[in-house]
C-alpha cells in the first residue's frame, strides 16, 4: 500500500464538492480533494490545518460566487497543495502554522503581507512567509494558488545536515521568491519532478521508494535557490572534510544495520580513535558517536514513515533493525531529534 495519502483535514460530514473544472488544478491533485466550502466561515475552519487560525472576507461584490476548495497530497514532510477561493478575498491569518509555505498564484496576482513586507505574487514570483507569524493574503478573483508546505522541523533538520552543525537561530527566508531567475531552475525542476512522480501511478514513489530522496532534493533546492539568513553560510566554502572523516562516514553509512564500535570505525579510517574523534568535532561540529546515532535515527524515521498501515511492523522491529535495543531510550532521543514519538511517525 502506498504511503501517499491526502491530508486528513475534512471537518464536515459531507464529501468535498469542488467545482467541476477547477482552475489550473495540477493533474496530480485532481483526485485529492481535501475540503470544499460554500462560505468564508467554512473555508476558514477547514483551512486551519494549512494556514493556522484565520478569517476569510469576500473582497468582491459577488458573494454568491464564493466556492473555496483545497486539494493536497502529503508525501512525508512535504505537501503539494492547491487552494482556490473562486472569487476575490482577503485572508487574515492571526498566526501561520509552524510549517514553511511557498505560495504561488496559478494565475493572476495576489498580495501577501508578512511582517510588514508586501509581496506581489504571480505565477513567476512566489511568496515565502515566516512560519508562526501573522499574514494577510489578498487574492484577485482569478488567483488560485499552488502551495508547497514543508514541515519546519524537517527543513531545519535538513539544513543542519547540509551545514554539518546544529542551527544557532531559526531559519527565515526572504519573503519574495523570483521563480524566473536562472538560479531558481533547481526549485522549479524539483516541484515539477514531485508533480510528475505523484501523477504517474507506476512511479517508485507510489510504492514508498525514494520518498526521502525526493523531499531532500526539494528542500535543498529551496535552501540553495531562495535567499535566507543561512544563505551566506551555505554558499561559503567550508574547509574540506579530511580524508579520514570521509572514509569514516562512508564506512558508517555502509554498515549502519550492524553493530559498530568506535575502534572499528577508526581502524577502517586508518587513524587512531582519538584522532578521528577530534577530526569529526573539527570538521562536522559533532561527535563521532553522535553522527552514528543520528544517521541511525534518520534511517529509523525513514522506515517508520514509509511503513504501510496494517503491515504488522512495530516500532520495536524498526528500532532493533537500526541498533536501538533499549526502546525507552530510543523514544527519548527520537523525540529530541524529530519532535514526535516513533509511534506518531509510524501512525502518520
Amino acid at each position: 500500500m502506498t504511503r501517499l495519502h491526502t491530508l486528513n483535514a475534512i471537518r464536515t460530514h459531507q464529501r468535498p464538492q469542488p467545482r467541476l473544472k477547477p482552475r489550473g488544478l495540477p493533474p496530480a491533485l485532481a483526485s485529492h480533494a481535501v475540503w470544499a466550502a460554500g462560505n468564508p466561515a467554512e473555508a476558514a475552519l477547514f483551512g486551519r490545518d494549512l494556514l493556522g487560525t484565520h478569517r476569510v472576507h469576500i473582497a468582491g461584490r459577488d458573494a454568491g460566487a464564493f466556492s473555496a476548495s483545497f486539494h493536497g497530497t502529503l508525501v512525508r514532510d512535504v505537501t503539494l497543495g492547491y487552494l482556490d477561493y473562486a472569487t476575490a478575498v482577503r485572508v487574515e491569518v492571526h498566526e501561520l502554522a509552524d510549517d514553511q509555505l511557498v505560495i504561488v498564484p496559478a494565475s493572476g496576482t495576489s498580495r501577501l503581507t508578512n511582517l510588514g513586507v508586501t509581496v506581489h505574487a504571480t505565477p513567476v514570483s512566489a511568496a515565502v512567509p515566516v512560519p508562526g507569524t501573522p499574514m494577510t493574503l489578498e487574492c484577485d478573483a482569478d488567483a488560485a494558488h499552488v502551495v508547497v508546505r514543508i514541515e519546519r522541523a524537517a527543513l531545519e533538520l535538513h539544513l543542519s545536515r547540509l551545514l554539518g552543525r546544529t542551527l544557532d537561530r531559526p531559519l527565515e527566508f526572504a519573503p519574495a521568491f523570483d521563480l524566473s531567475a536562472p538560479s531558481s531552475s533547481r526549485w522549479n525542476f524539483a516541484v515539477q519532478m514531485l508533480h510528475a512522480e505523484l501523477y504517474d501511478r507506476d512511479t517508485l514513489l507510489h510504492h514508498g521508494v525514494g520518498l526521502g530522496q525526493l523531499e531532500e532534493f526539494l528542500m535543498s533546492s529551496l535552501l540553495y535557490c531562495q535567499r535566507s539568513n543561512y544563505s551566506d553560510v551555505l554558499t561559503t566554502a567550508r574547509r574540506p572534510e579530511r580524508h579520514a572523516v570521509r572514509v569514516a562516514r562512508d564506512f558508517i553509512d555502509r554498515n549502519l544495520a550492524r553493530s559498530l564500535t568506535v575502534g572499528e570505525i577508526a581502524a577502517a579510517s586508518g587513524v587512531s580513535v582519538r584522532t578521528l574523534q577530534n577530526q569529526f568535532s573539527d570538521d562536522l561540529d559533532q561527535t563521532l558517536t553522535g553522527y552514528l546515532r543520528n544517521r541511525r535515527l534518520d534511517r529509523a524515521r525513514a522506515d517508520l514513515a514509509d511503513t504501510p498501515p496494517n503491515s504488522g511492523i512495530t516500532v520495536t522491529d524498526i528500532a532493533t533493525r537500526w541498533g536501538f535495543t533499549h526502546l525507552g531510550r530510543f523514544a527519548v532521543v527520537y523525540r529530541a531529534r524529530f519532535g514526535e514519538s516513533p509511534s506518531e511517525t509510524l501512525r502518520s
